[in-house]
């Protein structure tokens, strides 16, 4: 179910998103082809504009130059022998024809080309005495009486555009050609005036002027073989610094608008032909600004877009959890109400109605106001004997102070309600729980827990219970009786760390630093594991202690432990193990307790290789004694063995009574020579015992049998008694009173 609705809400924003971006794509495809249509309408006006300047311009240049060629002083001069004052005007009338037009210069060439006077006459670079018939529009001049030609020029170096007018006498014959250089430098400054770049190319499409300056003198097409014989003949511009360039039509489109790609920059571009001098004019406006734009509207218009589907979301949302509320308060448990801060009831679900049993008349006319339902209350005794205006004064005197709330109201038929009440910003939420059964179920649990504590308040052993911040939550008298702590620990809620100070300090786990015993056992207890132990305290009683953790949902939360005196029991198992250990006669250990004991040391041996022997012991002819002196004389001399032979021991020796008159004693770190000393030793104490029976003397004496543990044939307990066995009959044998 969680998976589906995380796959359907990215499907959901995948969606979104996607339409999103695809209306801020139509809004910037919109946006770009309206500010392409308004760039393509300007381009084209400004294009139109700068034409016509162009045109006027050049026609006032020509104009000019037609009325030069009719002036007779010009044509005086270029008579052949033309007087010196002729020339000297003729100088002075293209000087300030020059100035007042702003050209760049104006000369005047007889008709084989050679320059006679010129507007630059008194400059070191003047025109005067050079020939330029070789320029087209010296020839066209010639021929046609006008001529026009665009070239740099051959003295000045610079752009220039040629306006040449033959000159004729009276008679019609050819005089000479006048020539007005145009600067282009005034043409471009005026152009750079308009907000667009531009370009002007001639009928070759060589770049002759441009706003871009890495624009000019490059060609729109290839130029022809021809072509650049012709440009290399006429020095109309440098050959070899004339490179194509680099354009063609992109695949960049606003709506019917199509952009042309110019050295990798996308242009619209506006082109007008200038028919009378063969050229033609480019209007450039790049499109980053237009792209800038159509970003700026789509971006504003998806963020438009995601705002108003956030609004639609959020209503819906809004809507959804509006809805969603209403169900949750209509199904809750309890009744819940909403009075507005004028105490104006504006939600009330259906528990309220049924919880303090208000009749559906109060609702007929839509909401009731709290003073209503306080007043209808009232009048039905659920306050008890209170005034209802008191009540109700009492009431608004509180919704005043906007306080919280919550207490218990026991109605008339015996229902306690817990009526709880919060101020928010918009009023009072009041909740109504129904609280009967549990008051009754609390009821119980006290009356139980107070049998509970009274039954373990008198067992016979402690009980603690410490919770999960090793606080003492519950203890009975019995705990303090038997760990004999003082009345002034006695509280509801007693600190584990006191007690175990308290502890420590007194003794009671014996030497050590008291602070080390402290912490050692709080570590222990945050654990909170199972745990058994008994403690012997100083004063020799011996104390059980049993501790079990207690969990709630598999985690601990704390432990309970007892407290049990087994003193007297450890007493009585003590007592209960001698008994079953020991011989009642002679005190020592018996052949059961004997044998576990001797195999224990021989798989100690196994282990550390240490030597191990072995004494079988048997009284001298005891059955005379029992027989002549009866049996209870019989055990005395048995007593007297006994003793006689744990004086001789070593705290590691161990002895025991294998039956009737026959010991045995095993001797560990012992070796062959060692057992036979000890044996010999026994053997003449036993001599040495002075006992008698009514004054009569009885000799005892002692035959010894020795043995050794041989860890090589890894002996069993029965291969070494029964050497021991036969080393003891070989005495018996020779004589008794012997070891062998």
């Amino acid at each position: 179910m969680v998976l589906a609705n995380s796959i359907r809400n990215l499907l959901l924003a995948s969606f979104t998103l996607a339409f999103v971006i695809a209306i801020g794509w139509f809004g910037a495809q919109k946006a770009g082809t309206i500010e392409a249509e308004k760039v393509n309408n300007d381009l084209k006006k400004q294009a139109l504009f700068y034409k016509e300047y162009l045109l006027s311009e050049l026609d006032q240049i020509d104009l000019v130059g037609s009325i030069l060629s009719q002036n007779p002083i010009l044509v005086s001069a270029l008579k052949t022998k033309a007087l010196p004052k002729d020339i000297l005007l003729s100088n002075s009338i293209l000087k300030k024809t020059n100035e007042k037009m702003n050209t760049s210069a104006v000369y005047l060439m007889n008709k084989n080309g050679l320059t006679v006077a010129a507007s630059n006459f008194d400059q070191s670079n003047s025109f005067i005495g050079k020939n330029y018939s070789f320029r087209p529009y010296f020839k066209a001049a010639v021929t046609k009486s006008t001529g026009t030609f665009l070239a740099i020029g051959v003295t000045s170096n610079k752009l220039g555009f040629y306006i040449s007018h033959a000159l004729y006498n009276p008679s019609g014959e050819l005089m000479g050609v006048l020539v007005i250089k145009v600067d282009l430098d005034n043409i471009s400054t005026f152009a750079h005036n308009i907000q667009s770049d531009f370009l002007i190319s001639d009928q070759r499409g060589v770049i002759f002027l441009s706003s871009n300056e890495t624009y000019q003198l490059k060609s729109l097409t290839t130029i022809s073989a021809k072509d650049r014989l012709y440009i290399s003949r006429t020095r109309q511009y440098p050959i070899n610094k004339i490179q194509p360039l680099n354009h063609k039509s992109s695949d960049q489109y606003y709506g019917q608008y199509q952009a042309h790609s110019i050295n990798h920059v996308n242009y619209f571009v506006q082109k007008i032909d200038i028919k009378e001098y063969d050229w033609q004019i480019w209007l450039l406006s790049e499109l980053t600004p237009i792209k800038n734009h159509a970003l700026i509207n789509g971006s504003a218009l998806s963020f438009v877009t995601l705002i108003a589907l956030l609004a639609f979301y959020l209503l819906y949302r809004r809507k959804k959890d509006t809805q969603r509320f209403q169900t949750i308060v209509d199904n809750l448990p309890s009744g819940v109400t909403l009075f507005d801060n004028n105490r104006n009831l504006l939600l009330c679900n259906e528990m309220v109605k049924k919880i303090l049993e208000f009749p559906n008349s109060l609702f007929k006319n839509g909401m009731p106001k709290l003073d209503e339902l306080v007043k209808f209350n009232a009048a039905r005794g659920e306050y008890g004997d209170k005034d209802p205006d008191e009540v109700l004064n009492k009431l608004i005197e509180n919704t005043q102070k906007r306080i919280d709330h919550v207490f218990e109201r026991t109605r008339p038929d015996g229902t306690i309600l817990e009526i709880r009440g919060v101020w928010v910003e918009e009023g009072l939420i009041t909740t109504y729980t129904d609280i009967t059964e549990r008051k009754k179920a609390e009821a119980e649990a006290k009356r139980t827990s107070g049998y509970l504590r009274a039954l373990l308040q008198n067992l016979d052993y402690g009980v603690t219970v410490i919770d999960e911040n090793l606080d003492i939550i519950f203890w009975n008298n019995a705990f303090f009786d038997l760990l004999e702590f003082p009345d002034k620990f006695k509280k509801p809620v007693m600190q584990y760390e006191d007690l175990i100070r308290y502890n420590a300090e007194r003794g009671e786990y014996g030497p050590g630093d008291p602070e080390q015993h402290i912490k050692m056992r709080i570590q222990a207890s945050l654990k909170f594991e199972p745990h058994k132990f008994e403690r012997t305290r100083p004063d020799g009683k011996t104390l059980q202690v049993t501790g079990k953790p207690l969990h709630i949902d598999g985690e601990p939360f704390g432990f309970i432990s007892t407290y049990v005196d087994i003193t007297e029991h450890k007493r009585m198992a003590s007592r209960l193990r001698k008994l079953a250990n020991t011989d009642p006669l002679t005190e020592i250990n018996n052949r059961r307790h004997f044998t576990t004991l001797f195999e224990r040391e021989i798989k100690r041996c196994q282990r550390n290789g240490n030597p191990l022997s072995l004494l079988l012991l048997d009284l001298d002819h005891f059955k005379n004694i029992n027989d002549r002196f009866g049996h209870s004389v019989g055990d005395k001399a048995l007593k007297a063995f006994s003793h006689s032979c744990r004086k001789l021991l070593r705290d590691i020796d161990v002895m025991g009574r294998l039956g009737g008159e026959e010991f045995s004693i095993f001797l560990p770190e012992t070796s062959r020579e060692g057992a036979f000393v000890l044996a010999e030793r026994i053997r003449k104490a036993v001599e040495q015992i002075e006992f008698s029976d009514h004054g009569e003397k009885i000799e005892l004496t002692v035959s010894i049998g020795v043995a050794m543990f041989d860890s090589v044939m890894e002996d069993r307990i029965e291969d070494i008694l029964q050497r021991a066995d036969k080393a003891l009959h070989r005495a018996k044998r020779e004589g008794r009173n012997k070891v062998c």
